[in-house]
């Protein structure tokens, strides 16, 4: 190989690194990167509601007469449905009676929820960073999504959300992939280019069964352990760190 070949071959080789570098550069911006949506779950994933969510559920069975309150075991059913979570708490299966209990749930949930969550430490960073990014972001919740929105206005940061969708916005719940796929619809995206971020393995299922990739955060009450029994391509002790996948 003569001289004019090598310096040839050295200006095509600085060449593709120059343009290496430039192209993992853009990865920040939002239509340069894996994801384009983000969705998550809302409860021990971007906020932490455990004193409002045990003391209605301790109200309810202190006005209902039922005994067993435990808050541990009541802890443990956030992420559910109000009314699994009740079934689950009291053994009660009767329709009628479950209303109930719910109705008296979310009375007292209008007086104490919105002013006692607050959201992660970094929640906030979390959001601002994918907002930076032109990533969307949206919420899929068992929660009531006018609850949420009244909580994310007033902790200052609704702004940074840019879809909810709540219990009363869909007719069957998580771990169905209902939610998930009105999402999915609303945003117009490809599901590869969606992930959910979620705390509970019935977020786990949920992502399973809507097909998009998903990333476990411990912050809530599904251990490690128990996650690694579900498809995943992260499991993170706190929130920011999905950063690292996106």
């Amino acid at each position: 190989m003569n001289n004019l070949n090598i310096r040839k071959n050295k200006r095509g080789l600085m060449t593709l690194f120059i343009y290496a570098i430039i192209n993992n550069n853009d990865k920040k911006w939002g239509d340069k990167m894996k994801y384009k949506l983000c969705l998550f779950d809302f409860d021990y994933t971007l906020a932490d509601a455990t004193m409002p969510i045990t003391e209605c559920f301790k109200h309810t069975f202190s006005t209902m007469e039922l005994e067993g309150y435990d808050r541990d075991k009541t802890i443990k059913t956030i992420g559910m449905t109000l009314d699994d979570a009740f079934k689950a708490l009291t053994g009660i299966e009767d329709e009628v009676k479950i209303k109930e209990l719910v109705d008296i749930y979310r009375e007292k949930s209008d007086e104490i929820t919105v002013e006692n969550t607050v959201l992660f430490e970094d929640t906030l960073d979390t959001l601002k960073k994918l907002k930076e990014d032109n990533i969307k972001v949206g919420i899929v919740s068992s929660r009531m999504g006018t609850r949420i929105i009244k909580i994310l206005n007033h902790l200052d940061c609704y702004n940074y959300i840019d879809y909810v969708i709540g219990y009363e916005n869909v007719s069957t719940h998580k771990p169905d992939p209902e939610g998930l796929n009105t999402a999915i619809e609303y945003f117009n995206c490809d599901k590869k280019e969606v992930l959910y971020i979620g705390d509970s393995y019935i977020d786990a299922k949920a992502a399973e069964s809507a097909g998009i990739d998903f990333v476990a955060v411990t912050t809530g009450t599904t251990s490690k352990e128990e996650f690694e029994k579900y498809n995943h391509i992260k499991i993170a002790e706190r929130l920011s760190k999905l950063i690292d996948v996106i």
